[in-house]
């Protein structure tokens, strides 16, 4: 229904859009991205995601994307990483983790330290530490290794622990 455009009620609609986003995800997973349904429920997800006004709206269609694990629609997931909202930064990043490790590329590791560095605003705890994660499970350079554990100086013990362990397994 959703696919064809029909009204739906809003808990019915958002579950659907993240079921859309499952589905694409394993129908790509098995070679059949070129499949016109599989076409039409990326466009549908980021046709409502374009035009989604409230920040929950935005916040389902990216956990759609994240479900659907595309690597094109990494751009559109690190614009709202960077520039959204708590929630919205949140789901991004989130969505991004998912990500397996040849799809997370240079620019994606420059835009996760700038959130973790807080370099553009201030970023939510949850944001850095999943910006960290995905510096640290995705080939992270020396350079990156160091700076987390600079940075856990400044931050809260627990924040400060669980960082630590996770460059230990890391390094492991």
């Amino acid at each position: 229904d959703k696919l064809e455009g029909k009204q739906l009620a809003p808990e019915t609609r958002e579950t659907g859009i993240v079921a859309v986003g499952s589905l694409v995800g394993k129908l790509c997973q098995q070679k059949l991205c070129g499949l016109q349904v599989v076409e039409r429920g990326v466009e549908t997800i980021l046709r409502g995601l374009r035009g989604a006004k409230e920040e929950p709206e935005v916040v389902i269609h990216l956990l759609a994307l994240g479900n659907a694990m595309l690597p094109e629609t990494i751009p559109t997931l690190l614009d709202h990483a960077e520039d959204g909202p708590t929630a919205v930064t949140a789901a991004a990043t989130s969505a991004l983790q998912r990500f397996p490790v040849p799809d997370i590329s240079s620019k994606v590791k420059r835009a996760m330290r700038r959130i973790f560095h807080q370099k553009r605003k201030s970023y939510d705890k949850t944001c850095r530490l999943a910006a960290a994660e995905i510096l640290l499970h995705n080939q992270p350079s020396p350079m990156d290794v160091i700076n987390i554990l600079l940075a856990t100086s400044e931050m809260e013990t627990e924040t400060a622990t669980f960082l630590l362990l996770k460059v230990q397994n890391s390094l492991r």
